[in-house]
């Protein structure tokens, strides 16, 4: 009698085993492993200055090549942004962000007057590389970083010519925040192409 005990027991013991195993593995496999966001960001540091052909950061209202004018202040509609990102592991994701910006610059005479309206644009395409430091179902805080390049056309109305750039750029998300199941909200503090903050959706999908 003890014996089928124990043997029952032994049985129950080694299925119940093997069913945590297989829901564990199945839980670590049933997850979203692919995710598109869409995000908005304030430029406030996010657009190099463009001083390099008209002047120096230390006087940025100063047009050296051109003393009879200054010019007024850089005015962009903020950063937009479209980010692709795949979870290698829960915790590991890897994708590239993709970042547009766009700005205008007047430049005016020393009587005030508007003279020329210098704009920009700029595409930054960065891969990136995340880390989820909480990795709950509705709730993840995560930190990512990215080395990329900037491509800039920029119009000078004031000289009449253009001007292409290509440069590397860093994206560094210090803390970001997720929230929602499938469809969720975010929200990231950081530097570069991005903003310094940047909020957005997410969308996941896949297995």
């Amino acid at each position: 009698m003890k014996k089928k005990i124990f043997v029952c027991l032994a049985i129950s013991f080694l299925f119940s085993t093997m069913l945590m195993g297989q829901a564990e593995q199945t839980s670590r496999q049933n997850f979203p492993r692919q995710e598109v966001s869409l995000s908005y960001g304030d430029v406030l540091l996010a657009i190099s200055p463009i001083y390099d052909e008209r002047g120096t950061s230390f006087y940025p209202n100063h047009n050296w090549f051109a003393p009879n004018s200054y010019s007024g202040d850089e005015i962009s509609p903020g950063a937009f942004s479209l980010s692709y990102m795949y979870a290698l592991k829960k915790w590991l994701w890897l994708g590239v962000s993709t970042t547009y910006t766009s700005f205008y610059q007047n430049i005016y005479d020393f009587s005030h007057q508007k003279i020329a309206t210098d704009s920009g644009h700029k595409l930054a395409v960065i891969p990136m590389i995340r880390f989820m430091y909480v990795n709950k179902e509705k709730l993840n805080l995560y930190s990512a970083v990215g080395i990329g390049a900037s491509f800039g056309l920029y119009n000078n109305a004031e000289y009449e010519y253009h001007a292409f750039s290509c440069h590397p750029v860093i994206q560094i998300t210090g803390i970001g925040v997720s929230v929602g199941k499938q469809l969720r909200g975010f929200a990231e503090l950081g530097c570069g192409p991005r903003g310094i903050f940047n909020c957005g959706i997410q969308y996941r999908f896949g297995k």
